[in-house]
């Protein structure tokens, strides 16, 4: 049985421009995220990645803020930004 899994993959930019004489360039997405299928119990991997490495991520499945826990682990290596879903399940289509 499969399960769509669909996630979002929010940026979180902080501008600086009122403290410094600098304009920071916005962070923006390379790659966008793709759609994943996943058998039910197995693992669904979601990657996007960014004009600037180390940029503040959030991952959000609907309108709620993932944590790392037993359920998502949340990896981010310069520009690359990964969401790896543990024992996926319908609900978390």
């Amino acid at each position: 049985k499969h399960s769509s899994i669909f996630f979002f993959c929010f940026m979180r930019f902080f501008s600086s421009l009122h403290h410094s004489p600098f304009q920071a360039l916005p962070v923006l997405f390379k790659h966008w995220l793709k759609n994943e299928e996943v058998e039910e119990g197995g693992t669904a991997v979601l990657h996007c990645e960014l004009t600037k490495p180390n940029a503040p991520v959030e991952w959000r499945k609907g309108d709620t803020v993932l944590q790392p826990s037993d359920k998502y682990e949340i990896r981010q290596e310069g520009t690359h930004v990964e969401l790896f879903i543990y024992d996926a399940e319908a609900q978390d289509a």
